[in-house]
């Protein structure tokens, strides 16, 4: 995940660093990297990049220890009513952010 320095300055976080990343939906945990290029107030996660079945690209131990975690376990599902189609546009939440030690 992406964050600006400014934002992980207040939350005393670095490159590297593994943090808990918590929306409504669920929790995720992946490393940081400290970057101009995101807004402060926001943070970016490259999508696709919490699949463990590809090998030691995605996965520590394939199979068992996934690389960056899943969005999917942190977006809100929100479905058109008539035809039953996701709705989402780009994958927006509100998420909250804490250092932890390892993954969980």
């Amino acid at each position: 995940m992406k964050i600006n320095p400014a934002d992980a300055k207040t939350l005393g976080l670095k490159d590297n660093d593994l943090v808990e990343i918590t929306s409504p939906a669920g929790t995720i945990v992946t490393e940081i990297k400290v970057w101009e290029g995101v807004g402060p107030g926001t943070v970016a996660k490259a999508y696709g990049q919490g699949h463990w079945a590809y090998g030691q690209v995605a996965a520590k131990e394939y199979g068992k220890v996934p690389r960056g975690g899943n969005n999917n376990e942190i977006l809100i599902d929100d479905y058109d009513r008539l035809s039953g189609t996701s709705c989402r546009n780009g994958g927006f939440t509100r998420v909250s952010i804490k250092k932890v030690s390892k993954i969980i």
